[in-house]
């Protein structure tokens, strides 16, 4: 839930909003009557305000304890909405805001019990709870206020742990994927230890066979001054030796780079439309656009090129917020092609942070700054070294306020890359 209520804007409170309204609402409009719905419509609205504009909300809660007490009704039963909006902003709100609402939330629960119990009594005696004394009517709203207490108290603690499970455990199907993953990684450990003891092994025989060699080689020299037949002879002690060794060299490279035997073809271009499919399934607004007629070049073009789009989208996962819209644009030309990956990530974080933005979230030393930055690091400069070999140039720069954008062009890809 905490999950869902996160991933949406405004989604999830206007449909907390709605049902809790008709179904309380309702059960207001029945027994209260028409007049019911104005502080309903007020405690449920707070409901509306649990990430945004939070402030709004104990705003509302207090709204609604005055409209009860101007229009002389007694316990709503919307009142219990006000408990999910002290849940969900246990979760979503800072330590004095979730105060505040706590308070709120108390003060509209206890004003509510206190106009039942002083000012519509009548409804409990239609109950068959008679208060014939002031006394007992103290004690029962002692009760009711110890209630409401207890009933926020645990609204708050289950929003805190909520969101705590959230960021620190994780959903089910997290931790079966943490799980998966420290198994695969447990037996792959289990592999490659394996692999080093057999390396270990064959190593010291290659440490023996070529000093076997070095040792015949420096009695060849001799020999060959003395005896040609044992020069022969030795010559072919030699040969048998290192074509051994050749052997033991060959066994023990092919054991270590039998992952890589394994590994399917290198990545296409037409590989591009699943990866970005798999960024929206991520949570991001990812799109792929193609302009002009391309032209086929050769496989380590094709995977240079991929390799850029990979480690830019990649880039957008590690240091984005879920909603963030990514496109990745290729520009074919004639002769080369343009690729531009560009995203949104500090608006995106901006709106959810609700920095407002009509205000302007960055300042002109920022602007000024993202001109002559230049952004380095070492995958990027990885990607450069692999864009020179098809003379292709690659410019990373952040633009203030919106996000990231890294180009890679290549002007002469044709003639350089072209089949």
């Amino acid at each position: 839930m905490i999950r869902w209520v996160r991933e949406h804007n405004w989604l999830p409170e206007i449909l907390l909003f709605a049902s809790l309204f008709l179904f309380l609402g309702g059960a207001d409009l029945i027994i209260s009557g028409p007049s019911a719905l104005i502080p309903d419509v007020l405690i449920c609205a707070s409901l509306l305000f649990i990430r945004r504009w939070q402030f709004a909300a104990p705003v509302l809660m207090v709204a609604s304890v005055v409209a009860q007490l101007l229009l002389g009704l007694g316990f709503l039963f919307s009142s219990l909405a006000s408990l999910l909006t002290v849940m969900f902003q246990a979760a979503f709100c800072a330590l004095l805001m979730r105060q505040i609402v706590v308070l709120a939330s108390t003060v509209a629960g206890v004003a509510g019990f206190s106009l039942l119990v002083f000012a519509h009594h009548e409804a409990l005696s239609s109950a068959g709870l008679t208060l014939s004394t002031d006394s007992a009517k103290w004690v029962l709203l002692s009760i009711c206020a110890l209630l409401t207490l207890a009933l926020n108290a645990l609204a708050w603690m289950a929003g805190r742990l909520l969101i705590t499970r959230f960021k620190h455990f994780g959903t089910s199907t997290d931790q079966a994927a943490i799980l998966h993953e420290q198994a695969r990684l447990s037996i792959e450990v289990a592999r490659q230890t394996e692999r080093l003891g057999i390396a270990r092994d064959l190593t010291d025989l290659l440490v023996q066979r070529v000093a076997a060699v070095v040792s015949l080689v420096q009695g060849a020299k001799y020999s060959a001054k003395l005896d040609a037949d044992s020069a022969l002879r030795s010559i072919e002690r030699i040969d048998e030796f290192s074509s051994s060794a050749q052997q033991e060299l060959r066994r023990l490279f092919d054991m270590l780079n039998e992952d890589n035997k394994m590994t399917t073809a290198p990545p296409r271009l037409q590989d591009l439309e699943p990866m970005v499919i798999a960024m929206r399934e991520l949570g991001y607004n990812a799109t792929l656009k193609t302009d002009g007629i391309p032209f086929v070049i050769n496989e380590g073009a094709e995977l240079c090129i991929f390799k850029i789009i990979f480690e830019a989208l990649d880039n957008v996962k590690k240091n984005t917020v879920s909603g963030t819209s990514v496109a990745v644009d290729l520009f074919w030309t004639e002769s080369g092609l343009q690729v531009l990956v560009k995203d949104n990530g500090i608006e995106t974080l901006n709106r959810k942070s609700d920095i407002p933005l009509d205000t302007g979230s960055y300042t002109a030393a920022e602007d000024l700054a993202s001109l002559v930055e230049i952004v380095d690091g070492a995958t990027i400069r990885v990607l450069r070294e692999r864009a020179a070999l098809y003379e292709g140039i690659i410019e990373a720069n952040r633009t203030p306020g919106v996000g990231f954008t890294l180009s890679a062009l290549f002007p002469s890809l044709k003639a350089t890359a072209g089949v």
